[in-house]
């Protein structure tokens, strides 16, 4: 197999037979780049309807081809196009062309043909590897989990990140997800014994679970594996905008008596909203954030993933550990599982000949659903629902034009070429989502949709792009009809005619609420201390970072370390540390402001932002330097004060546990964060040096 582009191109093993292709579409200039297309290969064009055109020929896998190039993405998306070797315009015409793929994916198909001949031959083309999947606490192994590999026709390997994106583009994802699932359970029913099978699969390959997984409960019926042996997880590469379905596949995988998980939790934060959402058995942390340990950001996130998981009963899963110190600062994050190359890499057991059920001869069915992916072709089938009638007096080809381009997404069309760029299509998912009826909608700028809380600045980079024609994306939070607001991720595309001018702008609409709420929750659990609830390193250098930049004086910056701490960890154990760390933060709150920031740095640190210090009446450099000083030692003199008292440490008795305070400011002590930080640290210990207070103790 060649490697292109990383990719599977070869020249296609099955090349297409028929000398007819319908090409519809309901954008004007895309069907206009076609007919310049066909015009200069001399292949001929009929047009059926309006929308509707027809190519014959010998090379229609070329024209094909070079018309998906010149399009653009969504175009090429919202084109329809079926290769086809029935006559006429009848009901047999009008049943394919409804399941017809895109012009981007029949192009797809073309590329990647190569992948034909594996799914022709399944059972010997497709097999399973499973690496260990172990509990932290006593590291015995949970189960293994299924990683599908394939073998190419020249006998060279095939990986995942070669198969899932030629799937994807040719729109035969649900075909090989189906494989992987079926393939997992075929080759681990030999040896897998009472452990967990874990099996990952792509939700939107799933149409309705009830039929869709059939093949997955006789593949494991037939390895002679119990349904509670599976846990089927979904990873955040797959962009799932339909919770709801998702939510109706876990729940039937749980039905079943199966366990769901969600993998790769952390390399994006949708899956945060998902988690709260779904709350599934197994959460899986992303490999790049265990690597990242034991460095603080890391060990925020996980802390924050491990206490909503366990909340509801959950079990947190590290994956990629390479180290011991990885695996021991899962362990004591409280991760309940491990999984990496510490316990072994991915291994093909050694099985005999597989015995399998290949595809039917000639490969994956061109049109959609396939059939392979839901239930054996032997079978009973349901009841099919009955054919649409065409309405009196309209045509089959008319009645294609009109199901050409239906999506369930919020999609709305303006005209660029207008003034003030006005709608003139919503779909129907539009006016769910929004409240406003087409008519309410066509003729008005979008701007109607936002609200006093729509990001101003976001708006001009909108502003921005729609003026230069190029292709935007943002999150911007919109106000439906009825005075509610949600979160629209939006997604801009510009339409071009055949001579290259813009002529409208398409917008695809993502109602992300719950994603933005999780993320905001997850930042704010990411930027806190767990054990005093007041901010960390990560939140304060953020936070410092952002005020050195303001002009003028300041922050001053308080640097709290705590007199004879380590006796109390030394003398009475951790357990009463901790305790004493978290009554010394809530006295310190009391001498801050709300505007102030109070921080816990590492150990027994504190540190103390005084962010807008009030400035004398000449408003001068010197006289402004001097006012902040006076402030920072007002409050020095205060934390001084409310740590002098004794802290009642049941059953120990009292201690006594002062405090020294180092004071820097902004910009007379240093410019950056880093450096007021460092002042201030000298000047605690030059304070400390002073006081050499030691620890007292009062029996109870």
């Amino acid at each position: 197999m060649s490697r292109c582009a990383g990719c599977l191109c070869t020249t296609p093993t099955t090349p297409c037979s028929t000398r007819r292709v319908l090409l519809s579409s309901r954008v004007a200039h895309s069907l206009a780049t076609v007919r310049s297309i066909a015009r200069r290969r001399g292949t001929p064009l009929t047009a059926l309807a309006p929308g509707l055109l027809e190519a014959r020929g010998d090379d229609l896998e070329a024209l094909v081809t070079e018309a998906a190039a010149a399009l653009s993405s969504v175009e090429a998306a919202e084109v329809r196009c079926l290769l086809t070797g029935v006559e006429g315009t009848g009901p047999d015409l009008l049943a394919q062309a409804l399941t017809a793929p895109s012009l981007g994916s029949a192009a797809a198909r073309l590329r990647h043909a190569d992948l034909v001949p594996l799914f022709a031959d399944e059972p010997g083309r497709f097999h399973a590897e499973y690496q260990r999947i172990v509990r932290l606490g006593d590291g015995g192994t949970l189960g293994h989990e299924a990683l599908l590999r394939a073998t190419a026709v020249d006998g060279s390997r095939i990986m995942p990140d070669q198969l899932f994106p030629a799937a994807d583009e040719a729109g035969w994802t649900h075909v090989l997800d189906r494989v992987g699932r079926t393939t997992a359970i075929r080759d681990a029913g030999p040896w897998l014994a009472d452990d967990l099978l874990f099996i990952n699969f792509v939700p939107t390959s799933i149409y309705r679970p009830e039929v869709c997984l059939q093949t997955t409960e006789r593949a494991a019926a037939e390895a002679g594996l119990r349904m509670d042996q599976l846990v089927f997880e979904v990873t955040e590469g797959h962009v799932i905008e339909d919770v709801d379905h998702l939510d109706r596949v876990f729940a039937h995988y749980r039905e079943r008596g199966c366990r769901v998980a969600l993998d790769d939790l952390g390399s994006g934060w949708s899956s945060l909203a998902l988690l709260v959402r779904l709350q599934p058995d197994i959460v899986k942390l992303e490999r790049a954030i265990v690597q990242a340990l034991p460095g603080p950001a890391a060990r925020a996130v996980v802390q924050a993933v491990v206490d909503i998981t366990h909340s509801y009963g959950g079990l947190v899963l590290a994956e990629g550990v390479e180290t011991e110190q990885q695996a021991a600062i899962a362990r004591e994050l409280g991760c309940d599982l491990g999984q990496g190359w510490l316990w072994g890499r991915p291994v093909r057991p050694e099985l005999p000949a597989p015995a399998g059920t290949a595809l039917p001869a000639g490969g994956p069915d061109p049109s959609w659903p396939d059939a392979a992916v839901a239930v054996d072709p032997h079978a009973a089938p349901e009841a099919p629902e009955p054919p649409p009638v065409p309405e009196p007096g309209s045509g089959a080809a008319e009645l294609l034009v009109r199901a050409v381009g239906l999506t369930g997404s919020s999609v709305v069309v303006v005209d660029a070429t207008a003034p003030d760029m006005p709608i003139v299509y919503v779909n129907a998912a539009f006016t769910e989502q929004t409240g406003y009826s087409a008519a309410e909608s066509l003729g008005r700028n979008c701007r109607f949709l936002q609200g006093p809380g729509t990001d101003r600045d976001t708006l001009d980079d909108v502003a921005d792009a729609l003026a230069a024609g190029r292709p935007f994306r943002a999150t911007l939070l919109n106000a439906r009809k009825d005075g509610s607001t949600w979160w629209n991720e939006l997604h801009l595309s510009p339409l071009h005619d055949a001579a290259g001018r813009l002529t409208h702008y398409v917008g695809f609409q993502h109602d992300v609420s719950d994603r933005v709420v999780a993320e905001e929750a997850l930042r704010e659990r990411a930027g806190t201390d767990p054990l005093t609830g007041t901010a960390n390193r990560t939140a304060l250098l953020t936070e410092l970072d952002r005020q050195v930049h303001v002009p003028g004086v300041g922050p001053v910056v308080l640097f709290v370390d705590l007199d004879g701490f380590k006796g109390v960890n030394d003398r009475f154990g951790h357990a009463a540390g901790d305790s004493v760390l978290r009554i010394v933060a809530d006295r310190l709150r009391q001498v801050v402001r709300s505007r102030d920031l109070l921080a816990r740095l590492g150990g027994d640190e504190f540190v103390v932002v005084l962010a807008d210090v009030d400035q004398p009446a000449d408003d001068g450099p010197a006289s402004a330097l001097a006012a902040g000083l006076a402030a920072a030692h007002r409050v020095a003199a205060d934390v001084q004060r409310v740590l002098a008292d004794p802290v009642e440490l049941l059953p120990h008795g009292s201690v006594v546990v002062g405090a020294s305070v180092g004071v820097a400011i902004h910009p007379a002590d240093g410019e950056t964060a880093l450096e007021l930080l460092r002042a201030a640290d000298l000047q605690m210990y030059r304070a400390k040096a002073r006081r050499a207070q030691g620890l007292s103790a009062t029996p109870g």
